[in-house]
């Protein structure tokens, strides 16, 4: 199956409260064009969040009970998502909202490992939702961080409460955290510039310090390769060197410069998984860099030369 052809996905994570359910109703009322469907996981026997979910037909929305999807994830999770694009192939887009205490790297893992996932489905990005008024004050602050240091974007919600000073200051804490995220500002639960149509697979993101690091937690830091990277090498340290730091290294990415290969590669990693594509740019055969970050006190970087 061809890129134009497969189910676009988006995951939606963040903290209990952060406006998860909100944001996908917005994302329904904004695109009534698209075509979606819907998998959401919840504690308990009754279905609240799906009462809450507006416009979306009840055969297309997918749930698993009694456990978190991130948390329980078995051949379950890998054939619901079969089944759908089996069942509904004029689905478009795929949202996947996760419980407020997940641990979003499990549930994306599958459509980097996956080969049957990966011929049907095209993950895009992860959006974290993060509840300015409470982020400080998360009950589990590990997670609420891994869930948004995993984000290709964040959306800082309940901004309404704060001045312009506030939000420039919050938003720079956030970018510490994380800075390969696309940043918004949602207030009373609306984000006006937020669009799922653009692409956010490209080969760019902002400028990284390396060594960055926030409260001493997370950590970014950046290795560069100044020569032509040997693809099968590179490949398989990369790919071992994830393995071993899986728990430590949330999030990697990538602008790689291979021998012989016309274009760049760009690479998205998360929990220990990763997938490769082609970029826009031509092979400069310049330098390559690769952004890791994480809880990397542990992490020997030497290893990925």
């Amino acid at each position: 199956m061809n890129q134009q052809n497969k189910i676009s996905v988006t995951v939606i994570t963040g903290f209990l409260g952060a406006g998860k359910t909100t944001f996908i109703n917005q994302l329904l009322k904004n695109y009534p064009e698209k075509q979606f469907a819907l998998v959401e996981n919840e504690f308990g026997d009754v279905s609240i969040d799906t009462q809450l979910i507006k416009g979306v037909d009840a055969s297309q929305l997918f749930e698993l009970r009694n456990g978190c999807i991130c948390c329980t994830i078995t051949n379950e999770y890998e054939g619901i998502l079969a089944e759908l694009a089996e069942r509904f192939p004029h689905v478009e887009h795929l949202l996947i909202e996760t419980t407020g205490i997940a641990d979003p790297a499990s549930v994306i893992r599958p459509f980097f490992r996956d080969e049957n996932l990966k011929n049907l489905y095209r993950f895009e990005r992860c959006v974290c939702l993060v509840d300015a008024v409470n982020f400080e004050n998360q009950p589990d602050k590990e997670i609420a961080l891994k869930q948004l240091v995993i984000a290709d974007e964040a959306i800082i919600s309940k901004t309404e409460q704060f001045s312009e000073n506030e939000k420039n200051a919050f938003r720079k804490i956030i970018e510490e955290i994380n800075p390969l995220s696309h940043i918004y500002l949602a207030e009373f639960g609306k984000v006006s510039d937020f669009n799922l149509l653009s692409a956010k697979r490209k080969n760019e993101w902002p400028e990284v310090s390396d060594s960055s690091h926030f409260h001493s937690e997370i950590k970014t830091e950046t290795l560069r390769f100044s020569q032509p990277l040997q693809k099968e090498d590179f490949l398989r340290k990369l790919e071992y060197n994830l393995d071993v730091y899986k728990n430590e290294i949330y999030r990697a990415k990538g602008i790689l410069n291979f021998e012989n290969e016309l274009y760049e590669m760009v690479l998205q990693g998360v929990g220990g998984s990763f997938e490769l594509f082609e970029g826009e740019n031509l092979n400069s055969g310049q330098e390559s860099v690769l952004v890791l970050i994480g809880r990397l006190e542990n992490v020997q970087y030497e290893l990925f030369y």
